[in-house]
Parts: C-alpha cells; structure tokens; sequence
C-alpha cells in the first residue's frame, strides 16, 4: 500500500468516526453536540455506563416520570425527564459549537422511544456572548419567528424554527416587553431584549430544542419541573 493511499484510508476512517460519533453520542464520552441536532437520542446507549453516576461527585443524574392532561378528554401525555447536572469544574456536558453547558436535560416518551425535547443551561454569559450565542443559531435555524401576541413571558424568550424542530433561547434577564405599550412592543421587542440585557455583566442562557408537537402540550401542563419551568 503506497503513502497517499494508507493517508486517504486513514482520513476517511478519522471522518466515518467522527460522523459515527455524532450520530450516537454516548455520556461523558464528548459534550452533546446540539449544532445539526436531530434530537434522535437512544438514551440506553446515551446514559449507558452506570458506573459513571454511582459515589459520583463530578454527576448527578435523575430520572422523573410525567404526564400531561391533553384538553378536555381523557388522554395524556407520559414522558421521562433526565436531567444531569455537573460540578463545578467537570467536564461540560453539552455543547452548541463554541458554547458550552453544564446542565442538560433529555425528555423521552414514556418507552424511551422518542426524543421530544433537548434543554441545556449555562450561567455566567457576558452580553457579548449571547451575541454571539443568537447569531449562531440564527445561522443554523433561520430568521427569528415573529414575537407571538397574547400574554408576554417573563423572561427574554427567542424562538426559531427549522423543519420539525423548534429552537428556544431563555435568558434570566426580565421580559421588558411587559411594561412597554402595545405598539412599542410590537415594532421594537428585539430591540428592547437587546439592551435590557445588555445592562446585565452575566446572564444565565436557557436553550431548548424540541418538536413542536411536545411544545404544544407543555402549553397545557397545568405543572413543569427542572429546566422545563423555564420553558414556558
């Protein structure tokens, strides 16, 4: 075998790992990449290795079962909430290109089939990086969607949408939009999350990533936990 053919074999075995990678993350093995995410997690391959959470002090994971009452009828929605949370100085647990997350929650249906929902949450972002943070996915998702009518959030929300996915940025930093007068609110809203948190030194970001099916029943929960209670 020649020098240019054991290079060419030896880069595409780097690339098909590198992909095989992305397709099947497994838990402290790599951050969890949420830039071209397909929120198409196997959490038994994901959450895998036991050993990593047992007289662990760098990981704490949980595992919480809960239901939606779907309208007037009878149905409801069950799903799991797996949320970890690292220590402070462990390794980061998800990231989204160059910003990195030390909480992370993955939301399954009640048989671990389906990926309805990714959330991560990071404190100490400087205005400048949230910047950067919104460009990125706007990058990726597209333009922002419109800011929706009705009862304003409390806190700074973005919303993008890209084929079956929905991208949510929740920043702790007050929804100015909730003491501006309607008009303001409808020509200037970005504007004025933009320089509400530009007031801030550090920020503590929210981000999201779900269906849009799971969106539409966590508007009827009459109750959410964890990073969830930030979603809405």
């Amino acid at each position: 075998m020649n020098k240019l053919t054991f290079l060419c074999l030896a880069a595409l075995t780097v690339f098909i790992s590198g992909c095989s990678s992305r397709q099947t993350p497994k838990f402290s093995k790599d951050p969890l990449h949420l830039d071209d995410f397909g929120l198409n997690i196997d959490v038994e391959t994901f959450f895998g290795d036991e050993t990593l959470f047992r007289n662990n002090e760098d990981y704490t994971l949980k595992a919480e079962e809960n239901t939606i009452k779907i309208g007037d009828t009878d149905s409801i929605l069950k799903y799991v909430r797996y949320s970890v949370v690292s220590s402070p100085g462990s390794d980061t647990l998800a990231r989204y290109n160059d910003f990195y997350f030390g909480e992370l929650e993955v939301v399954m249906d009640f048989d671990d089939k389906e990926t309805f929902m990714v959330a991560v949450s990071e404190e100490n972002f400087s205005p400048g990086k949230v910047d950067s943070l919104i460009q990125q996915i706007s990058a990726e998702y597209g333009s922002l969607l419109p800011y929706p009518g009705g009862d304003a959030p409390r806190y700074i929300t973005y919303n993008w949408k890209k084929g079956d996915q929905l991208a949510r940025l929740v920043l702790n930093v007050d929804n100015p939009s909730q003491y501006s007068n309607e008009n303001e609110q409808k020509s200037d809203v970005y504007t004025l999350f933009s320089e509400a948190y530009h007031k801030e030194q550090t920020i503590t970001v929210n981000f999201f990533i779900t269906k849009p099916k799971f969106d539409h029943y966590l508007k009827e929960a009459s109750s959410t936990s964890g990073l969830l209670t930030r979603y809405r």
